[in-house]
């Protein structure tokens, strides 16, 4: 029984991208200009109006779109979760490419940045 609860939980920390640290999809997006831009993302399309936020979800990227030409249309990216890759390589060679494998099934090597502000000054 002792062995089985070991096992549970180093695996557990191993795997640490799903269960311990986690990962963030969540993005808030600040309009801070003058038009309404709209934000696409996995979970739909969202009008945010001027000097207003929003919170986003999406685990792949968020593009922002403006009607007007003149500013930019830019894609908030994903950056790789290095706390949860750190620790599945390390504590997490003991168990080979599990615990690597499982965040990567979850979709929890990469995460969101907490907040994002868009900006277009004419």
């Amino acid at each position: 029984m002792k062995r089985m609860f070991a096992f549970t939980l180093i695996l557990g920390i191993a795997s640490c991208g799903t269960i311990g640290i986690g990962s963030n999809h969540e993005t808030m997006i600040y309009n801070n200009s003058s038009d309404t831009i709209s934000a696409s993302s996995d979970s739909g399309i969202f009008k945010i109006k001027p000097d207003t936020h929003l919170r986003i979800q999406s685990n792949n990227g968020i593009a922002i779109s403006n009607l007007n030409e003149n500013c930019p249309q830019p894609i908030v990216t994903r950056r790789p979760n290095g706390p949860a890759i750190f620790f599945d390589i390390f504590p997490g060679i003991i168990f080979g490419i599990v615990p690597i494998a499982i965040d990567a099934i979850t979709n929890n090597l990469y995460r969101m940045p907490k907040s994002y502000t868009y900006s277009c000054v004419e």
